[in-house]
């Protein structure tokens, strides 16, 4: 971290060479393996659904939902060159997770060290987190990159003065805009970086500077301005299904933002969450076996990252005193957590992990830096066991899981082989159409399904297939898909139907249950 001030271009130990022919091909590697296993999720298939609607009709669809409309444009796009396969969808998020890699190491390795940039790279390469949201068909890949690239523009102006990297800085930071709301909490960390080091204790600023960065947010004030009368419209609206949090609540979203960070998803926060409250409610009566199990590993594998967190963040801000640059990670990391965490207090609960990816870098940013300050044979060593625990308690896991959320294909697969001409397949409720959409023609029943409601908005809103079901007399044989989210999933009776079979997938915790109905 001695050497955290050399310039852009100064980067010669072979760091370089390092990540392009290691890092970035591990990553790519780590990305790639078993892309296509798990199923397109409902968000996911929602995306397709949108992106292939036309140009105006997607603009509708976004103003419906929550999101804004650029991530499905990119998407429609895609789609037409690769196809609506789950690899082809996904291997856009898989673009995106590598250019945020590039840009991560560009930014990082002129200013802190080519180790520091390249340590880092790694640590992202291996996260379990990063391989989920590049295999995941959603904008939270490309928002990342985007935040990056801004980053990068936005260090390139303020540092050397080049008009380059603050055209870089307006078009990534007004691109990743258009793609989440959230994007928002990272501008604001930038202009919280730039008054501090035009105003505080280094004064680095020039009026010059102050006056194109005035210009430079007015422009992409008008250029966002046809959106901001939608995204009020949305906040205002909300999510009905999110509940205001309690201030330990909101402790526990923390810390399940650091657990996701470190390990992905395959690792519930609830089971986290249980273990370290029966530690600290029944220390004394727990058997020696409960701190033996893999759980109290991931518990410690938290900490631990959590501690070299802290310990870079302390180091960034100790560094801050002398180069104000060193607080642009603690403002991209601290600031975002922040605001989202009173958020919730009054929107609901949020998946911090998963809005906030883009500052994940961040995170390991400080790890980084605190792996840096080991010496000796001991840096190699503390890196091999954090590469090692990502990977094995993380990326392992994360592969080993077959299914994201409710997955209907098994259930889909079932219903194939005992299908009959003249049967009806529906799904309850109506907001998981897509998913039935998407795969019952990959399974030869496309004909037997009603078509996905006009405008979909990723809520709950009604049971019009059910119900249409019970108006279609001449069907009588029929197949009701319940997802766990369906009010008749623990009491799956139709009104002028008979129940003739039940069947869960999985068995052992369903969240998909098959009903064969008859009239």
């Amino acid at each position: 971290m001695a050497n955290h001030v050399r310039a852009e271009n100064a980067v010669s130990d072979g760091t370089g060479r390092l990540f392009w022919l290691g890092v970035l091909p591990l990553a790519l590697g780590l990305r790639w393996w078993g892309i296509a296993t798990q199923n397109l999720w409902l968000d996911e298939l929602y995306s397709i659904d949108v992106a292939r609607k036309p140009l105006a009709e997607i603009v509708r669809c976004a103003a419906a939902d929550v999101h804004p409309p650029l991530f499905y444009f990119v998407l429609k796009g895609w789609m037409r060159l690769f196809g609506d396969s789950a690899a082809a969808v996904r291997s856009l998020s898989v673009v995106a997770s590598l250019a945020a890699l590039i840009a991560a190491f560009r930014l990082v390795a002129p200013r802190y060290g080519g180790w520091a940039a390249l340590t880092m790279t790694l640590l992202m390469a291996t996260s379990a987190h990063q391989v989920f949201f590049a295999q995941e068909a959603r904008m939270y890949a490309l928002v990342m990159a985007l935040v990056l690239g801004a980053a990068r523009g936005y260090a390139m102006w303020r540092e050397t003065g080049i008009e380059r990297g603050l055209a870089i800085y307006v078009w990534c930071s007004l691109a990743a805009l258009y793609c989440h709301y959230f994007a928002l909490l990272a501008i604001l960390a930038f202009n919280a970086h730039f008054l501090l080091s035009a105003f505080g204790p280094t004064q680095a600023g020039t009026r010059r500077q102050t006056y194109r960065w005035l210009i430079a947010h007015g422009t992409m004030g008008l250029l966002y301005a046809p959106w901001v009368a939608v995204m009020l419209a949305q906040m205002r609206r909300g999510q009905t299904w999110r509940k205001p949090l309690t201030l330990g609540d909101v402790g526990w979203q923390a810390f399940g933002y650091i657990q996701e960070t470190v390990l992905g998803y395959a690792v519930y926060l609830d089971h986290t969450r249980e273990w370290l409250t029966r530690l600290m409610t029944e220390h004394i009566t727990l058997p020696g076996s409960f701190f033996w199990q893999p759980l109290a590993f991931n518990v410690l594998l938290i900490l631990w990252f959590a501690l070299l967190t802290g310990i870079g963040l302390g180091r960034c801000l100790h560094l801050a005193r002398t180069d104000v640059r060193a607080a642009l990670p603690v403002m991209l990391l601290m600031l975002p957590l922040l605001i989202a965490s009173g958020l919730s207090l009054r929107k609901g609960g949020m998946e911090l992990g998963r809005y906030l990816l883009f500052t994940t870098p961040a995170v390991w940013f400080c790890i980084a830096v605190a792996l840096d300050q080991v010496r000796g044979w001991q840096r190699p060593l503390a890196l091999g066991f954090c590469v090692a625990g990502l990977f094995w308690q993380g990326t392992r896991l994360h592969y080993t899981t077959t299914a994201r959320d409710s997955d209907v294909r098994p259930a889909l697969a079932f219903i194939r082989q005992q299908a009959e001409p003249g049967d009806r397949v529906v799904i309850d409720p109506d907001a998981v159409d897509v998913c039935l959409a998407y795969y019952a023609p990959r399974y030869g029943l496309g004909a037997m399904i009603y078509s996905t409601q006009p405008v979909p908005t990723g809520e709950p809103n009604g049971h019009s297939q059910v119900d249409r079901l019970s108006l279609e007399r001449e069907v009588r044989r029929a197949w009701v898909i319940l997802d766990y989210r369906s009010e008749r999933f623990e009491a799956p009776a139709l009104p002028g139907f008979q129940v003739r079979q039940v069947v869960d997938f999985p068995s052992d915790y369903p969240k998909v249950r098959v009903v064969q109905v008859t009239r």
